[in-house]
């Protein structure tokens, strides 16, 4: 049948013998034969009943992504008279590079979500100098061939709040802290010249989340995590660093199980700092500016490995 809204009959039982006064009674039966529901509990329920059905205490899920990423902007300047470099007109990065991520999600009560996050992000590139480039003081002649490295993996641990509360839906709203572990190196092909940069620290952000749901099993979600803000407010430093952060994901997907999704996602992710360090290396005056722009586009899978 293509009508998935469940159907109900009435039936009359008869109380007595043949006499028209008899006690009538009347109840209303589900006909499991009209409600494909009722025999296949291999899809997700109704979205009336879904809305109405209690959350269960625990759920645990585990995501993953596969793509890849494209770079639409990214700059560089290392130090003060550094050169200002384009990766993707001069670096090399003007190709697709793989993308993945995984994640897993514990939610409780249908209201408190724990996610943890690790995204690993490495683009490498190489080019041959138009021109004398400078990274922290150090002069990389014209026509020389260069091997560049730009690695920005982070972990991510996020708590949300859930304001629905009701099963294939939600609008949550939290928090993240993000642990980057930046590193920025480029490198002459004989060895001789190289410049890097490296920096492990905090990130707080904002965070949302969203997901709704049809009867079809389809939904489409979001996702949101982002600040601008200097780093010494962000992690109490005295570095006059200014420092942003956007990632933010659009989705839509299909319940092939109460157990397994799959969806297809686009994504930015961006951000950036500029400033000088309070602390760095001898060979740097401690300027940097570096802001990117990448997308993603992505198959995802999440399983719902704990329900109850």
């Amino acid at each position: 049948m293509t009508d998935h809204h469940p159907r109900y009959c009435s039936r009359t039982l008869v109380r007595g013998s043949t006499s028209a006064s008899a006690d009538e009674t009347t109840e209303t039966l589900a006909d499991p034969v009209a409600d494909p529901m009722a025999l296949d509990n291999s899809r997700p329920p109704p979205k009336t009943k879904a809305t109405l059905a209690q959350p269960p205490n625990i759920e645990w899920s585990l995501w993953a992504e596969l793509g890849f990423l494209v770079v639409a902007s990214h700059i560089v300047q290392l130090g003060d008279d550094g050169t200002r470099f384009d990766y993707r007109k001069e670096g090399g990065q003007d190709i697709l590079f793989p993308f993945f991520r995984l994640s897993t999600d514990l939610k409780f009560k249908g209201r408190h979500t724990v996610v943890f996050l690790y995204q690993p992000l490495k683009l490498s590139g190489e080019t041959v100098l138009t021109e004398d480039t400078v990274f922290d003081g150090i002069v990389f002649p014209a026509d020389t061939a260069v091997n560049s490295t730009y690695g920005f993996p982070f972990w991510r641990i996020s708590y949300l709040y859930d304001f629905l509360r009701r099963a294939g839906d939600e609008a949550s709203v939290g928090f993240s802290l993000q642990i980057r572990n930046a590193t920025i190196t480029f490198t002459s092909a004989d060895g001789m010249l190289r410049a890097d940069r490296r920096d492990v620290g905090p990130v707080p952000a904002l965070k949302f989340r969203g997901r709704w749901g049809f009867e079809s099993g389809v939904w489409w979600g979001a996702e949101v995590d982002g600040i601008y803000a200097p780093i010494s407010v962000i992690n109490g430093s005295s570095s006059e660093v200014t420092g942003a952060l956007l990632d933010a994901s659009l989705r839509v997907g299909y319940d092939f199980t109460n157990r397994i999704s799959g969806f297809f996602n686009v994504r930015y992710l961006g951000g950036g700092a500029v400033g000088d360090e309070n602390n760095p290396d001898p060979q740097s005056d401690g300027f940097t500016k570096n802001w990117l722009h990448f997308v993603t586009v992505s198959l995802g899978v999440e399983f719902r490995a704990v329900s109850r």
